[in-house]
């Protein structure tokens, strides 16, 4: 029986026919914790509610956290498929290939995938999702704007990860025709991201974060390091500037949690997966932290805080 004949159900008491409505079953599986995926959860969330659906009432809810660990990813994913719900929410790149394997029949809504090609989630038919695509060119043309003649950026990324890795391609060949080198540290967990920071001290002019959760989750000892150092912080997460970074053009997550509530809610009313194509985001901005850049030893152009959709 499918979920919209199943809608309202009919139970017998005494002869007696009570109505009750269907409660469906959404579970979560995050990566780690860090606040841009916290704020994309608890904002599909708030976006399920504006579409009817209320934990307690007609929404049964659960989570998985990995702590940032693939393994623990996996285990986190076979305990939700176990537990059978209408449809899979996995936010992070990850996670989603964990669901993937694990199931080919609940429906799986990423969010927080930068490349769902490179990550070999397209060939999938029970995957759909939103992405965290941020383009390349303006991300450098932030550090340039603020970083005049800049020569070298440094990136940091977890080697491990697919779509981490094919943005980093890209921002090598882009740099590369400005004439500006890009020196890479890799990391495989968050405890590694602040030796690998250190390698770059001495070598690079500015670092750019690109879309990766293991990095991101370290932030705060990337940032004591380029204050200590006067290196500037840029990347395409735009909470990073609210924890201290400099400048970043990125996804607004509250925006992509409403954007993800919408997909889960097609599917939930008998929409098929296949019917709901892989989505970018809709909409990227610009935050600024002037503070963040005295700090370390540069300063926001008049003309790109003008241009600024937030600044801190």
């Amino acid at each position: 029986m499918n979920f919209l004949s199943m809608l309202m159900t009919l139970s017998f008491f005494g002869g007696t026919v009570v109505q009750a409505l269907e409660t469906v079953h959404v579970a979560v599986g995050q990566i780690v914790e860090h606040p841009a995926l916290d704020t994309l959860r608890t904002s599909l969330k708030e976006g399920l509610e504006q579409q009817g659906y209320v934990e307690g009432k007609n929404l049964k809810w659960t989570y998985e956290n990995a702590q940032g660990s693939p393994i623990t990813a996996v285990q986190a994913i076979h305990k939700l498929v176990s537990g059978a719900p209408n449809v899979i929410v996995t936010l992070s790149t990850p996670m989603t290939q964990a669901a993937a394997t694990a199931t080919p029949d609940i429906p799986i809504v990423f969010g927080a995938v930068s490349d769902p090609t490179a990550a070999k989630l397209t060939s999938h038919k029970n995957v759909t999702g939103l992405t965290d695509f941020v383009p390349v060119q303006p991300q450098l043309d932030l550090v340039t704007a603020v970083v005049p003649h800049v020569k070298s950026i440094g990136v940091i990324f977890n080697s491990g990860e697919a779509n981490s890795q094919k943005q980093v391609q890209e921002i090598k060949a882009l740099a590369k025709k400005q004439g500006i080198q890009i020196v890479e540290a890799t990391v495989s967990k968050s405890s590694d991201v602040p030796a690998a920071t250190k390698t770059l001290v001495g070598r690079v002019e500015a670092i750019l974060l690109p879309t990766d959760n293991t990095v991101i989750s370290a932030l705060e000892s990337i940032i004591k390091i380029g204050i200590h150092n006067k290196i500037p912080v840029f990347g395409s997460d735009v909470d990073i500037v609210r924890r201290g970074a400099v400048a970043a053009y990125g996804v607004d997550w509250q925006v992509s949690g409403i954007a993800l509530a919408k997909m889960v809610t097609s599917i939930l009313k008998g929409t098929p997966v296949k019917d709901i194509p892989i989505q970018n985001p809709e909409i990227l901005s610009l935050h600024v932290n002037p503070k963040a850049a005295e700090q370390m030893g540069v300063s926001i152009p008049e003309s790109l805080e003008k241009k600024a959709d937030r600044v801190l």
